[in-house]
């Protein structure tokens, strides 16, 4: 605790010297500094402005880590994990906080996903190679996101319409027979109107041997994605952007093994398909006297079909063997509106800015799952559909106190309806009315450096676990009833950091100081009885939780060819009150997914005027794999490096991922599923991507 206190006395301390010293220096390079403009923030303001722990990505951050997937950039991120169960990462935790799979139970995810403004939450994307930014806000986001961002968001921006001609051609090829192709272009038709148009495909063999089927593709990665957007400014007051999005992913599944590596004896192979569309109408519009009117509505329609092989090995293995499949198919059907007025210097209230949304969704869920039912010993099959309405009202006030000290306080206000039905003839209904908000004081001795304190609430939806529901009938899980529903979860968050950025950018420095408390926090629960490998899954509540650490991010230009990038994170979780339905008591153990600390450290080395090597070392401590078993991950580090030559339009590169092949664990479960061993529990374990090497090549006009 002491060198975490050390830590944010250093911070403050080279936040208000930096742009001092950077002044000095020369006072005519803040003209040249470069304003990333926060996205997904309500004013749209910069990061060093804004109140609260968040990181910026950009296109030159994923060349850096030849990043190809979004689970590929995660790592670069202070207190950020991923968990996969499927072809890819698709969970996402902050600050320990998130989901780590999805089966039977519609979940609300704590930590969404915006691309375009869409909500993708619970979906995971494909390729990013058309990325103009990438935003990761940690701690309670209520008062902007709503119920999705009980512990953060991810937000991404992807590249829009130019005034010019502009275009880029990328072909990637890597071992594990893996290419990529991506293109990009965007113009403009004539004054009023421009569009732009991004494809993208992705194809690999995957890092798996099935040695019964004797193929090494089983675990392969297909995938498509193509977005474009047509951009129209009738006059100076308004724009209109139409946006599109199509993703096409044919992905196998077959990761898990029965020897505990990444050679399979499956007969049966799954399968993660995904099939989405989306469209979304964003508006912004200046003309109104006092305020700008800028907003969104979205549609998006998904079809998954997610399976694997239970038994994870073939027919004839060993006398005691079993033989199923478990498949999900999914239907999700959304419609969104989002729409607020800003203030502009006419509408100000006094010296105050303000902000006014509303926002509405309906979402509809349904699922087909096939399965074998051991306590019928057949093939069966259970269906289910939830309904979701969410309505929402929300403000944000800036108001002066003098001049560098600024307050700024925030509420929303949300409620919502699910209907929910299945086919073992359970109907239920659930409403309630929810509310988060923010409350920050920031100080700003000069205009490159921030201190805050920021107090922030977010929530999370309760709801119904359908899988406990439908397997309560059976005598073997008649204790289930109790477990029909849950418990919304509430966050509250304290949180102290402090910004500061030289004016000639040489030196950027982020450091965020929190302790979170969470109510009635919801777990995932595991019932296992004798009657065969059947499981019941259920969203439970713990009594309560408390999270708190550290986040740093560092920016430093050594020298005109030598720039190093920092960020590091330090974790402390605790579960509070929580027995499991089989009686382990797990009160005060640390919460899964929560690394105590992680790390990433970059650097470019400009060898010339052409050529850059790029070196990143990333790593993250050991962590528990669920709340309901003491199995942990491993600790590790990896390594990625990057030599890039540019001549004139065209980029040449070769890289390599994980240099050190480390075997990282994404996703852990236990239990016993090897008749060779007479079922005995194990850790069975799902790893990210090995050593990778590849060359890319690009062309950019």
């Amino acid at each position: 605790m002491r060198f975490s206190l050390s830590l944010v006395t250093a911070a403050v301390f080279t936040a208000l010297v930096t742009p001092v010293v950077a002044h000095a220096e020369n006072a005519a390079a803040v003209t040249a500094i470069e304003r990333i403009t926060v996205q997904g923030d309500l004013r749209q303001q910069s990061a060093g402005q804004l109140a609260g722990s968040l990181s910026v990505a950009t296109e030159q951050d994923l060349q850096r880590q030849s990043v190809q997937h979004l689970d590929e950039l995660l790592n670069q991120f202070a207190n950020v994990n991923f968990s996969a169960g499927a072809s890819r990462g698709r969970f996402i935790q902050v600050r320990g906080i998130g989901e780590r799979s999805e089966f039977v139970d519609t979940i609300n995810p704590s930590v969404g996903m915006l691309i375009d403004g869409i909500d993708y939450s619970g979906l995971g994307i494909t390729g990013i190679s058309d990325i103009a930014q990438f935003e990761v806000f940690r701690g309670p986001e209520a008062t902007r996101f709503g119920a999705n961002a009980l512990a953060g968001m991810l937000n991404l921006t992807t590249k829009g319409p130019t005034d010019t001609p502009e275009g880029k051609v990328t072909v990637t090829l890597a071992d594990y027979d893996s290419y990529q192709l991506a293109g990009q272009f965007s113009n403009a038709i004539t004054p009023q109107w421009g569009y732009s148009l991004a494809l993208e495909q992705q194809v690999s063999d995957g890092f798996i041997k099935n040695t019964h089927l004797k193929r090494d593709d089983t675990n392969n990665i297909d995938e498509f994605n193509a977005r474009f957007k047509l951009a129209f400014q009738p006059n100076s007051d308004l724009t209109l952007q139409l946006i599109s999005h199509f993703v096409d992913q044919d992905n196998g599944y077959d990761a898990f093994s029965l020897d505990r590596n990444r050679t399979t004896l499956s007969d049966e192979p799954g399968q993660d398909k995904l099939r989405s569309k989306a469209l979304a109408l964003q508006t912004d519009y200046r003309g109104l006297p006092f305020a700008r009117l800028q907003g969104q509505l979205s549609w998006l329609d998904a079809a998954m079909d997610y399976g694997f092989d239970e038994d994870w090995s073939h027919v004839g293995l060993h006398p005691d063997e079993y033989s199923t499949t478990d498949r999900y198919l999914r239907n999700r059907e959304q419609l969104t509106l989002d729409y607020r007025l800003v203030s502009t210097d006419a509408g100000r209230l006094g010296d105050s800015d303000w902000v006014l949304g509303i926002y509405a969704a309906s979402k509809e869920f349904e699922l087909t799952r096939q399965f074998w039912n051991w306590s019928l010993w057949q093939a069966d099959s259970f269906a289910s559909a939830l309904t979701r309405t969410n309505l929402a009202v929300y403000t944000e006030l800036s108001t002066p106190v003098s001049d560098k000290l600024t307050l700024i306080s925030g509420v929303r206000l949300e409620r919502y309806e699910d209907d929910y039905a299945d086919s073992s003839g359970n109907q239920i209904g659930n409403t309630d009315t929810m509310w988060g908000a923010k409350l920050s004081l920031n100080y700003q001795p000069n205009p490159q450096a921030l201190i805050y304190l920021l107090g922030s609430r977010g929530y999370k939806v309760g709801g119904v676990n359908g899988d406990a529901l439908a397997k309560a009938a059976d005598d073997s899980l008649s204790e289930l009833m109790s477990k029909a529903s849950f418990a919304p979860e509430t966050l509250y968050n304290a949180e102290f950091g402090v910004k500061g950025t030289a004016l000639d950018q040489s030196l950027v420095t982020r450091v965020a100081a929190f302790y979170m408390w969470r109510k009635d926090m919801q777990v995932k629960g595991w019932l296992n009885p004798d009657s065969g490998p059947q499981f019941a899954g259920f969203i439970d509540n713990a009594g309560s939780g408390r999270n708190y650490g550290i986040e740093i991010e560092n920016r430093l230009q050594l020298h005109p060819q030598l720039a190093v990038m920092l960020s590091a994170s330090w974790l402390k979780t605790k579960l509070g009150n929580y027995i499991t339905i089989d009686g382990d008591d797990f009160s005060g153990r640390e919460q899964a997914q929560a690394p105590r600390f992680g790390y990433s450290v970059a650097a470019d080395w400009y060898l010339s005027d052409a050529m850059t090597f790029n070196i990143g070392l990333q790593g993250k401590d050991a962590f528990y794999y669920s709340d309901g078993h003491e199995q942990r991950s491993s600790r590790y580090e990896l390594l990625n490096l990057r030599l890039s030559y540019q001549l004139q339009h065209w980029q040449l590169a070769v890289w390599s991922r994980n240099a050190l092949d480390k075997d990282i664990g994404v996703r852990g479960f236990y239990f016993g599923n090897d008749p060779r061993d007479g079922y005995a529990p194990h850790l069975y374990e799902q790893f990210a991507e090995p050593r990778r090497v590849g060359v890319s090549a690009s062309y950019q006009f």
